[in-house]
């Protein structure tokens, strides 16, 4: 069960700046939507493409949902990947669901194995910090996590 965000509402010109800035400029993204609509945006919901995507995936696309809270002294978001082919789930929080685990954590899910750790970004900036999660989740962790257990 996920905490509640202590925050104010969610910013539909953060979201639009998150859009504009990094995610419309992933190529492995094919689209990208305000949640439930432009106007009151209170999350981002990007699809990738299974065949854009190294190892490809597919037939159908995973997703990214983004969930962002602007406040004092630390933001608070969600930032969650699935991929419906192979059940996998990797999210990047920095909620307090796990206050042992530090300000952020990092969490992935298989049809195995679950598992959660505390991570520091190198970044203060929401763009900056959702453009290091993206090229962390498609360098370091499907290649890592969600596959690992297909090797076995």
């Amino acid at each position: 069960m996920s905490v509640p965000h202590p925050g104010d509402d969610p910013n539909p010109n953060l979201y639009a700046q998150l859009k504009r800035d990094v995610l419309d400029r992933i190529p492995q993204i094919t689209a990208v939507e305000f949640v439930p609509d432009d106007i009151e945006a209170r999350q981002l919901r990007a699809t990738f493409g299974p065949s854009r995507l190294d190892p490809p995936t597919g037939p159908e696309s995973p997703e990214l949902e983004l969930k962002w809270y602007r406040q004092d002294p630390h933001d608070w978001f969600r930032i969650d990947y699935n991929d419906p082919n192979t059940d996998f789930h990797a999210g990047w929080h920095q909620d307090e669901d796990h206050p042992d685990l530090g300000r952020t954590h990092f969490q992935y899910s298989t049809r195995d194995e679950v598992d959660r750790w505390g991570v520091t970004l190198d970044h203060e900036t929401p763009s900056l910090i959702l453009w290091e999660i993206i090229e962390t989740l498609l360098e370091d962790v499907r290649p890592t996590y969600q596959y690992s257990h297909l090797e076995k």
